[in-house]
């Protein structure tokens, strides 16, 4: 009997804030106990089900060798709102110009960050 462990990999996620990079070892024994071993539907079912739990993960398409590691970023997290709009998917796939705007943003933000930084330097020196 199969026995699903994939609110680990949830869990995981969570706990690491949001982006974690495993082995798809690790997300095959979560995923699916009865498994012995991946292969290309098997990555595919596994993709599957991370795109109905708001993952995305890099490189695009799952490995199917369990010696493989990829990472995985929820699309609800902080991090991973950057990193779909930078990589144009998920939220952002159809809304290139969408996605231009928040990194903008986010770029503006870590320049003033960056300025404030060395302002502050210089003032103490």
């Amino acid at each position: 009997m199969a026995v699903e462990r994939r609110s680990e990999i949830l869990d995981h996620l969570k706990e690491e804030d949001g982006i974690a990079r495993v082995t798809m070892a690790w997300v095959r024994n979560r995923y699916n106990t009865s498994w012995d071993k991946l292969s290309r539907p098997r990555a595919d079912a596994i993709g599957a089900w991370f795109k109905s739990e708001g993952i995305l993960h890099q490189p695009t398409e799952l490995p199917s060798r369990e010696t493989e590691s990829v990472t995985l970023y929820s699309q609800r997290s902080g991090i991973g709102v950057f990193m779909a709009a930078a990589r144009g998917e998920g939220l952002f796939e159809d809304k290139p110009a969408v996605a231009l705007l928040l990194l903008q943003h986010y770029a503006v933000s870590l320049a003033n960050q960056e300025t404030g930084r060395v302002t502050e330097g210089i003032a103490t020196e």
